[in-house]
């Protein structure tokens, strides 16, 4: 049987362990309760918050500049695509026409410039001519075979446009012109390069009929108003223009002028 001594000191130590119990629980209480635990846990909770929030910001900037980059990379396929398409179409007499001059009805390749076709890809350059100098001679030919009238052009030019609304606008020309807007096409810097040396003439526009430039805007404009333009167009389009008309209800050159005067 226990002694009275040992039951009163297993009772103090029970006593004390139930008296450290409660005042655990108890503090633990009070410092959830405690206005520095909360606020804590509030500025623990909004810095969680914050860095969510900047997370799915930058997930989806992500997101976007991804997009934009595969869209951008597919549109340059899509160009460089369809640029290749049309050379290699070129070399293998898929074009309309040629560069050439007409003497009547008679044709004759304009110096410097491939025959329809050019040379066979695999052949060396001659006389330092690069293969992208190729590409261009191909290009042009592919232009100039599309009609007998090639407007050279550049969609911001104002000379440009009135060329373009002369020729366009105020006559009815069979086959209608061609426009190549220079600053929209991938050869253009190079095409303008080789119009210069073709026709003397660098800047824009640069009308050819049959391989032959007839001027600018302002050579058009005066065509127009001396009431020579068909004429012309008639006289170095050979049989390539079936037909040339100022379109109806618009007004002659000559009346414009008496208006003018």
């Amino acid at each position: 049987m226990p002694s009275q001594r040992r039951t009163r000191t297993f009772g103090l130590l029970f006593l004390i362990t139930i008296i450290v119990i409660l005042y655990t629980t108890r503090s633990g209480t009070q410092t959830h309760a405690s206005d520095f635990y909360t606020k804590t846990q509030e500025a623990l909770q909004q810095h969680e918050f914050a860095e969510a929030a900047r997370q799915r910001d930058a997930d989806s900037v992500g997101s976007r500049l991804r997009a934009a980059e595969e869209a951008a990379k597919k549109m340059a396929d899509e160009k460089s695509a369809e640029y290749h398409k049309a050379v290699e179409g070129a070399g293998k007499d898929k074009s309309v026409a040629g560069r050439v001059k007409l003497d009547g009805d008679k044709a004759s390749p304009v110096p410097g410039v491939a025959a329809q076709g050019g040379r066979p890809r695999d052949q060396q350059p001659v006389g330092g001519e690069t293969a992208e100098d190729h590409d261009v001679e191909i290009e042009l030919n592919a232009i100039l075979k599309k009609s007998p009238v090639i407007i050279f052009s550049k969609s911001y030019c104002p000379h440009s446009a009135r060329a373009k609304k002369i020729l366009l606008s105020k006559y009815s020309i069979t086959p209608a012109p061609y426009v190549v807007e220079l600053d929209q096409h991938p050869l253009g810097a190079r095409l303008q390069d080789t119009l210069a040396h073709m026709t003397g003439r660098r800047t824009v526009p640069n009308v050819l009929v049959q391989g032959k430039s007839i001027g600018g805007g302002d050579d058009v404009a005066d065509l127009d108003e001396t009431d020579t333009l068909v004429s012309t167009l008639k006289k170095l389009g050979g049989t390539r223009i079936a037909d040339v008309l100022r379109k109806e209800g618009a007004p002659a050159a000559r009346e414009m002028r008496r208006k003018r005067a």
